[in-house]
This record gives structure tokens, sequence and C-alpha cells, in this order.
């Protein structure tokens, strides 16, 4: 498998707050990751700067082996990204708007262009400027993936779109990963997309990096385990009364006699009640509730 982008430890600040704070991701070809986190988590952040839109203060980026200002004009032709507000090309019809943005990708694919024209229900006469957000959120899919990019950044692409849309976008989305065999990284809040389609999940929170396995590999090592209310004392001065964890499980969160753990194996625990799998949506809750 070939790397096609690389973050090492890095760090963005905005003001006194790091947004990022020492963030390494990898993504190699024909990876499907979902990002997931609260809003300013630095999930778009994360994404601009992967891009190069954004400098980090610390840390190195690499794509396609080069850094983003280095990057060569068929280079950057491999690469697809859609924001959370797209924009642009508004007094275009849709189809002259289409027509202007291929001319940039030699690779262009007019078949699948035309399909998902049809899928998405957009009308090519129309002025995109009139389009409803969820149309232009559609009609930016549509510029980011037509000419089949190697690396492809999606912010929140499915927001906008209807159940069925989303559906059907997704299941496009994991067949163009595994027949260009290419990467993919897209942020949602929808669980039940991530877990889909996501071969890996990263986990962002407050600027951190929390995790980034593969998905199956999550749900059999990520555990919520329950301990008895008088075997655990998080402030007592005894660290006997604190549950103490071999070196390859790690805390991802503690509330209480509740521990979320990382890297758990089937071990049982003194005062150890109950140990419990969970899902994305489970997961995600129990990190932010």
């Amino acid at each position: 498998m070939s790397t096609l982008l690389q973050l090492n430890k890095v760090v963005k600040r905005y003001d006194d707050r790091r947004i990022l704070d020492e963030v390494s991701l990898t993504l190699e070809a024909g990876m499907v990751v979902g990002l997931l986190g609260a809003n300013g988590a630095g999930k778009s952040t994360l994404m601009r700067i992967a891009l190069g839109l954004i400098t980090p203060e610390l840390g190195e980026v690499e794509i396609f082996g080069n850094v983003p200002d280095k990057l060569s004009v068929q280079a950057k032709a491999k690469l697809g990204y859609v924001p959370q507000q797209p924009f642009g090309y508004e007094r275009c019809t849709v189809a002259n708007a289409l027509e202007l943005h291929s001319s940039f990708y030699p690779e262009w694919d007019k078949q699948l262009e035309q399909q998902w024209l049809q899928r998405f229900g957009l009308d090519a006469e129309e002025k995109v400027g009139t389009l409803s957000v969820g149309q232009r959120q559609s009609l930016a899919i549509i510029m980011a993936m037509a000419y089949r990019p190697q690396l492809l950044l999606l912010d929140e692409p499915v927001a906008s779109l209807d159940p069925l849309a989303r559906r059907q976008f997704m299941t496009d989305l994991i067949e163009l990963a595994l027949q260009s065999n290419s990467a993919v990284l897209f942020s949602s809040h929808i669980t039940s997309d991530l877990e889909r389609v996501a071969s890996h999940v990263a986990l962002l929170k407050d600027g951190k990096l929390l995790l980034m396995r593969e998905l199956d590999e999550l749900k059999e090592h990520v555990r919520l385990v329950t301990f008895a209310a008088d075997s655990v004392n998080a402030d007592a001065l005894d660290e006997s009364a604190v549950p103490q964890f071999p070196e390859h499980i790690s805390v991802l969160h503690q509330r209480g006699q509740r521990y979320l753990l990382d890297g758990y194996q089937g071990e049982q625990f003194a005062g150890q009640v109950a140990s419990q799998a969970l899902n994305l949506e489970q997961l995600y809750l129990e990190l932010h509730v």
C-alpha cells in the first residue's frame, strides 16, 4: 500500500487555543477513513492543513510524498475536496459550471458526471445561484469526484442530502476507493454512515487524535468497563483504590466508575461488574456527554 497523505505531530493554534494538538495521521491507498468529532474538534482545520490551505505552527504534512506547497499541477489534479459550504459558479448554469470545472482535469469522467446529475436530480440548465443548499452540495460532490481523484477529502459531504441520496452517495464513495485505489477522508456527525462505509475511524476531541483504528478492530478492542461503586475512588490518595490497567490499555475517558478503554483484550479487573462493546454512536456519546 502507498502512503498518499501523512500528518506528523501537526499543531495549529488560533489565539491561545490549540485547534490541533500534535496530530499524526496516515492515509494509505484503499482506505476510507471516517473522521468523527464534535463541532470545534478540529476536523475542518485538519483537512485544510492537509491540502495546504492553512499552514501549521509545528509538524509535517506530506501529500503523495511532497509538501503541499510543492505539489505539481499534475499532483494537484489528483486531489479532490468538498468543503462544508461549497460556493462558486453562481452565475453559471449547472452544465456550464461542470464544463468549465472539468476543463482543469484531463481524467474527467463525463459518463460518471451524467450518472450523478441524474442520481442527485440536478437540472443541467438551472443556475447554480438558485440551487438549494443540498443541491449545491450535490454539485460540489460531482465536481470533486468525477475525475476519480487519488486522494479525496470531504468535510461533512452529506449533511444537506436527503437520506436516499446520502445512502447512494456513500455506496459510491466506497466503490470509488476500491476501484481507483484511492484514499478517502470524510467527516460526518452521522455515525451510521461511518459504520456503513468506513474502513477506519479517526476520533478527534479537543484537538487531539484519541484513536485511529480499523473499524472492526475498534469495535473489538474498545470497551466501556464499569466498576463497583465501592471499588473506585478517583480522588483517593491510596493508588490501590484506582484501577490499574496494563500498558497496552489506554483510558480514553473516565466518569465515576465508568472507564472507556482502548486496547481491551477480555481482561477481568478487580471490582469490575460489567464490560460493554459500543457502536460508534455510543462511543461518541460516552466521550462527549
